[in-house]
């Protein structure tokens, strides 16, 4: 396609191409509220990165999320709710901060799935890694609930009338050109600062939809899900850079390219090229020259049409090497346009230490242990009398196996504040790990002597007393836990683990209904039940129990195994050799061998033909 070409798009074709409002936003959403016509759903194919397409056939899980009004953790009770193809964002009141904050997380039918969930988590370690930067939007914390994790970032609300994304300001009357530069200036600083603390990182999903906006008309770059990603077909069709769809190694020219598509669209109001469906934009990002800016915009000043072309070069070479030039011509620009001088410098915005220290607990969340030790090294270098620093300092050397340095931690937290309950149990772990078993009931019971309703501290001393094969005392531990917290999933699940051990089969299987009853979705409780159900000879229901395991996740191992053993009890030997062949697949080493045998065996011998003397004497 020639220049020629591409300006005809805005004359004779130019309802294909003009963004026109409500109209274009509600062609590219996710979730539209009514079905797209053919003609929709090919030109959605640019719009949608191929993870959140290949999600998107997909069934909704209707019984996966809160709604609105209820509470997360307690805390954070739901007030909207936005649906994406993997992931689902609930727009919250924080009752303890009295913010509005935003909680993203994975849709619960990827809770097994380990690609999209180690996207996610990628995503969290990085965004808590960025620190704080006004163009980029804030991550706090991450939590974990229902056994998802959760990105607990500021919330976002764009201005009356508008949407909250880069989207909504598209071929918009608001969106004239010193706002254009601006946004354009504060994207390019957002991505400066998060390569300067990734170094290397490359975004890989830049788009209008990842670009938040909030009530002030400030831009924020959002969604580093995509960071890391080794997927082949990661990113948006229409932002993706011609490298990028080569799979070549990427560098932020591959960003700056995509920004470039952002500008684009962001200076004319027209889409870059006229494609519709994922193949066409391939060709087009490979073949097709991108009109002149000033052909659509006439009053555009054709410095700035020049150098968005330039980041539009198919040649990497050609292009803005970094985001530092970036940022120096349209922070020149900013203040040609507006008079305004440009703020450079954030570096009074960097952390402190309460800030230090919830970005290292976000990071022990996502079991990124030498992370978390560095964040917690950074909290102690601004104030080493924080106790809570040195326990989870403690707790961070712990999970890297350097059992020694962690005590020294915990001893030293205890040395600042000798009641420190959270410090006394890590303590306990850490010295039950170590084999120092009686030492570690002891710190235990040092922190119930401190906080007799600590529910934590209970249970952690009702896992030792299982490990440790002391199972009476388990379940006194557990009830006490329950007797402070009815709710708690943990105390049923393993209170039942406990039972079946002690042989108290009818009593393991309350356990298990309870922690059902609060979470139906939970494997270990169903493993449990399905286990139990076979011992008290219930095999129907205990092979609907494993079903119910399976269900949750497909490579469960030891669900196969047991569902393959009762099938087996049951004399349904072909799906029994079917749960048993699932069960090895998944683990050769499975001792499953034996049994197979037995039951292709009987299988067999079902399918033998009897002798009959009735045949023998011709009757």
């Amino acid at each position: 396609m020639n220049d020629t070409d591409a300006t005809r798009l805005s004359g004779e074709n130019s309802d294909a191409t003009r963004f026109a409002g409500e109209s274009y936003r509600t062609r590219l959403a996710i979730g539209a509220a009514t079905a797209p016509d053919a003609k929709t759903r090919i030109a959605q194919e640019g719009y949608l990165s191929k993870l959140a397409r290949d999600a998107a056939g997909m069934q909704s899980d209707a019984s996966e999320f809160y709604k609105v009004g209820d509470k997360i953790g307690d805390r954070y009770e739901v007030s909207v709710i936005h649906h994406g193809a993997m992931g689902v964002v609930y727009g919250c009141f924080d009752h303890q901060t009295k913010l509005p904050r935003a909680l993203k997380t994975v849709r619960f039918r990827h809770l097994h799935d380990k690609q999209v969930l180690s996207l996610f988590e990628n995503e969290a370690a990085v965004w808590i890694s960025l620190e704080k930067h006004p163009y980029i939007v804030r991550a706090y914390l991450v939590e974990r609930f229902n056994k998802l994790p959760y990105v607990i970032t500021e919330y976002v609300c764009g201005p009356e009338g508008m949407e909250g994304d880069l989207r909504g300001w598209l071929g918009h009357p608001r969106l004239t050109l010193p706002v254009a530069v601006t946004m354009a200036l504060q994207i390019a600083q957002g991505m400066q600062h998060a390569v300067c603390k990734v170094p290397n990182l490359v975004h890989r999903d830049l788009k209008p939809a990842n670009i938040l906006v909030n009530n002030e008309g400030k831009a924020m770059v959002t969604d580093f899900g995509l960071v890391n990603s080794a997927e082949s077909g990661a990113g948006t069709p229409a932002y993706m850079s011609p490298e990028q769809w080569r799979e070549d190694a990427l560098d932020a020219r591959s960003d700056i390219y995509a920004y470039g598509c952002i500008l684009f669209e962001m200076l004319t109001g027209h889409r870059l090229f006229p494609a519709l469906t994922e193949r066409d934009w391939e060709r087009a990002h490979f073949e097709s020259t991108p009109t002149l800016l000033t052909s659509l915009v006439p009053e555009l000043p054709s410095e700035i049409d020049h150098y968005v072309r330039r980041c539009l070069e198919k040649d990497v070479e050609a292009r803005p090497q970094n985001w530092d030039e970036v940022v120096t011509f349209f922070a020149e620009w900013y203040h040609r346009l507006t008079g305004k001088a440009v703020i450079l410098d954030f570096s009074s915005l960097a952390l402190d230490a309460a800030e230090w220290l919830a970005a290292s607990y976000s990071l022990s969340n996502l079991n990124r242990y030498e992370e978390t030790l560095l964040a917690r090294e950074r909290v102690l270098a601004i104030d080493e009398s924080i106790a809570n620093a040195w326990s989870n300092k403690g707790l961070a050397l712990s999970c890297l196996n350097r059992y020694d340095e962690a005590l020294q931690a915990y001893d030293k937290a205890l040395a600042i504040d000798e009641n420190n309950v959270s410090a006394l149990m890590n303590k306990g772990n850490t010295l039950f790990e170590l084999k120092r078993f009686e030492e570690a009931i002891q710190a235990d019971e040092q922190a119930l002597a401190i906080d007799p309703n600590s529910a934590d501290a209970w249970y952690n001393k009702g896992n030792k007393l299982f490990k440790l094969k002391r199972f009476e005392e388990a379940i006194q531990a557990y009830k006490q836990v329950l007797a402070i917290d009815p709710s708690n999933l943990s105390a049923w699940k393993n209170m039942g683990i406990t039972l079946d051990n002690l042989k108290l089969y009818e009593d393991a299987l309350y356990a298990d209904n309870r922690a059902l009853a609060l979470d139906p979705n939970c494997l270990d409780a169903w493993h449990n039940k399905g286990a139990v159900l076979g011992r008290l000879n219930r095999r129907e229901e205990a092979a609907q129990a494993w079903k119910q395991a399976l269900a949750i996740d497909p490579n469960h191992v030891i669900a196969w195994y047991g569902y393959g053993l009762t099938l087996h009890s049951l004399k349904r030997y072909k799906e029994a050799i079917q749960a048993y062949d699932k069960a090895l697949v998944i683990d050769p080493s499975l001792d499953a061998s034996q049994f197979r045998s037995l039951a292709v065996d009987a299988l067999n011998a079902e399918r033998r033909p009897r002798f009959s003397l009735s045949r023998f004497w011709g009757k």
